[in-house]
């Protein structure tokens, strides 16, 4: 882009570091070409492959803790929800494995309430956060910003094979490992070649299960236990092919796969589990898998002065999982004692997504134009049978059983031009047009529905609208870039299931004189203010931003108190406003230090009829603070061999997981992690010693929600993984 070129930098050949500055160069592909980190006007910040290798990440939980401004909501490996700059909720945040999206079309089929998957951190160049809507080039799923992890490609000339072995020992649990593995090889030097990575992790668990006590639900019995019951295995692989017959056009066939096995939730029940000791009360096994296919085709090409693309993907997503609800059945219909009684949900993915783009420059134009297509189909099962016990109480009828799908279609079609207006100063106008149209079927039945068995309801719905973006970009000199931009973001609406007629009353209180059938998109305007700046002969960079958003029309999960529903619906108006800073520091070339924060108030404007929710209230999961520091120290023993010292640090303040000021678990305390890593290189191999969670603090994630009947007295938390110790060893030919 301009910005990159009148800085000195051929934006479509960057390097990803300088050897002329301590602080590397980065490229990023936010604004869907190459350009540098530092000439992009927008709010983003990156994790490069040898940070997230440094840092020990392995997980989307473990990025949010050190890119401040992304907050994840994690019950589980696998089980996430993003959140940027405050907006809380089901997609509001774009995700995306290189140009595919991989939270399109789900949030309205039954499953777990956290839905984004743990793509595998191995082999990836780096790891891209858009912060803000992103509505004009990634449309509805990037409401309050982009997450991106890009994958390195097939290398043309080069042979190379990776082997690299993790082995580490958590406190209070037992014992974890790690294998990956990739070899890059050309096929016909030039023109072919492949490159395919493998990865298998096993963690042990660190969270007890023991028997619930059948005369009170609040306790246990002294056994039998399962010990270190929440254990992950989750193993996979990528290959890409990739053929490159002329130097103007590129085929690349990719197929990801990874299959994750968890043996039970990475919550503890309080009471009669507490922090220090974190027991589940369960009476029932609760392993819950979650796999996904993702097969990608991906065609460029150069028609000068444009160049063309196109991404064509495929992606199938399965999860089914146990839930133990034994006490809610016991506490809604009481027998003489506590029964064993399951919930099965099941849950899946079967989407397509084409999109074609064209980006070039002609004269003081550079812009990027394109068209979009996704079809997504959902599907998912509650069932929840009636144990033999209860069948007197209930009936033979299940107590509960659900079966619903949902297609899902968008079409759109994108483009954002930047102009130059005069030397230094750029404008950007973006916009994207779309449609989406929805068909949602379900079918209820079961004691709590009423009793009564509930036919199939069918639900369509269309919508059109344009997410327009307006920015003003200034370069002051080569290094001090600022920048304004207006954008508009819009999230989905979606169906809702068939309310029973034990309903009428709860929802007649909310205005309702007959029962809603669907929810409407929300959306939201960003106003933002930047500047990107290098300084002390690029050894050090500052950047920051300011922002305010007005969100209206909110989708809000409000609870029916009667008959114990809930649904999702349009109510009250939001703000979010705050700052964001990194800092990159390198005072000399063994010395790098980091600084990054985030400060965020987002807050009801509006009282939400139906919930405890008033206006100036914190939104939920919504931390005001955030905040990050790394320092690393190198040192040099001889030509071939070096050693360094890291250590990072991340922090953030108290959340609210509802609008209740009275409940128990109204509040998730804030909480500091520390991580330290000590390393060596020599010729083709590294290796290190390191400790995550040195500290060793028991920090709350999520107090998430039950696919049953959440009970008054006693939730679920989820929990960080305790002081974990350990080492690895990579070989790199």
């Amino acid at each position: 882009m301009v910005l990159a070129q009148r800085a000195g930098v051929d934006a479509g050949a960057l390097p990803e570091s300088s050897q002329d500055s301590e602080i590397p160069d980065i490229t990023v592909t936010a604004r869907k070409t190459a350009e540098r980190l530092q000439d992009t006007p927008m709010s983003i910040v990156v994790m490069s492959a040898e940070t997230i290798e440094k840092t020990g990440a392995t997980t989307l939980e473990d990025l949010g803790r050190a890119m401040p401004g992304l907050t994840i909501v994690s019950a589980a490996p696998g089980q996430n929800q993003i959140i940027v700059r405050g907006l809380s909720g089901n997609n509001t945040v774009g995700f995306y494995l290189d140009d595919t999206p991989l939270s399109i079309g789900i949030g309205n089929a039954v499953q777990p309430t956290n839905f984004d998957m743990d793509p595998a951190l191995f082999d990836l160049n780096r790891v891209e956060v858009l912060r803000g809507p992103q509505g004009s080039l990634y449309g509805a799923s990037s409401f309050g910003g982009t997450v991106r992890y890009i994958t390195n490609q097939p290398n043309l000339t080069e042979e190379h094979v990776t082997a690299k072995v993790t082995t580490s020992d958590t406190e209070h649990g037992g014992f974890n490992e790690e294998v990956d593995g990739l070899i890059n090889q050309p096929i016909i030097p030039g023109y072919v070649a492949v490159r395919a990575m493998v990865f298998d992790r096993n963690n042990s668990g660190y969270i007890d299960r023991y028997p619930t006590d059948p005369n009170n639900y609040l306790a246990v019995l002294p056994g039998p236990v399962d010990k270190n019951i929440n254990t992950e295995q989750t193993f996979g692989g990528r290959i890409s092919i990739e053929a490159k017959p002329i130097d103007d056009f590129s085929a690349t066939l990719t197929a990801y796969y990874q299959h994750m096995d968890l043996g039970a939730p990475f919550t503890f029940d309080s009471p009669p589990g507490t922090f220090s000791d974190p027991i589940q009360s369960r009476m029932l096994r609760e392993p819950s898998t979650d796999q996904v296919q993702l097969y990608t085709l991906t065609l460029q090409g150069d028609v000068s002065p444009v160049h063309l693309s196109s991404s064509t993907s495929y992606m199938d997503r399965y999860i089914f999982n146990t839930e133990d609800d034994s006490k809610s059945l016991a506490f809604e219909v009481p027998l003489d004692a506590i029964y064993p009684s399951a919930i099965y949900a099941e849950a899946g993915n079967h989407n397509f997504v084409e999109e074609i783009r064209a980006s070039g420059s002609v004269g003081p134009v550079h812009g990027v134009l394109g068209a979009f297509y996704a079809h997504a189909v959902a599907y998912g099962s509650l069932n929840w049978p009636t144990p033999p016990q209860y069948e007197e109480a209930v009936g033979a009828e299940p107590v509960y059983y659900n079966w619903n799908d949902f297609l899902d279609v968008q079409k759109a079609v994108f483009g954002e031009l930047n102009v130059d207006l005069t030397p230094g100063l750029q404008a950007t106008l973006g916009d994207r047009v779309y449609q989406q149209s929805q068909r949602y079927s379900v079918y209820i039945n079961g004691f709590f529905n009423g009793g009564v068995e509930t036919p199939t309801s069918f639900h369509t719905s269309e919508v059109r609208g344009t997410t327009p973006k307006y920015g003003l970009a200034y370069h002051f000199t080569p290094d001090i870039l600022a920048y304004t931009t207006a954008a508009k973001g819009y999230r989905e609406g979606g169906p809702l299931f068939t309310f029973p007629s034990t309903c009428a009353a709860d929802l007649a209180a909310l205005g309702f004189t007959t029962p809603p059938t669907a929810f409407e998109p929300d959306s939201i305007w960003n106003y933002e203010v930047g500047a990107k700046t290098e300084w002390l002969d690029h050894h050090l960079t500052m950047n920051g931003a300011a922002y305010y958003i007005d969100w209206s029309n909110i989708q809000q999960t409000i609870a029916l108190p009667t008959c114990g529903f809930n649904f999702v619906g349009n109510f009250g108006k939001a703000s979010s406003k705050g700052t964001e800073f990194e800092m990159n520091y390198a005072p000399s070339r063994a010395l790098k230090l980091s600084l990054s924060f985030a400060y965020n108030e987002a807050k009801l404007t509006s009282t939400v009829p139906g919930s405890s929710g008033s206006a100036g209230q914190t939104l939920e999961y919504a931390p005001r603070w955030m905040g990050a520091a790394s320092a690393e120290y190198n040192y040099s023993i001889d030509a071939d061999t070096s050693t360094y010292l890291r250590g990072d640090f991340n922090s953030s303040t108290r959340e609210n997981s509802n609008y209740d000021y009275q409940s128990p678990y109204y509040n998730i305390a804030g909480y500091s992690l520390l991580n330290l890593r000590l390393g060596v290189r020599h010729l083709g191999w590294t290796g290190g010693l390191f400790v995550s969670n040195a500290l060793d603090r028991r920090a709350e994630t999520e107090l998430p929600m039950a696919n049953g009947i959440d009970l008054p007295t006693q939730r679920r938390i989820a929990l960080t993984r305790p002081r974990t110790i350990g080492a690895d060893i990579r070989f790199d030919y």
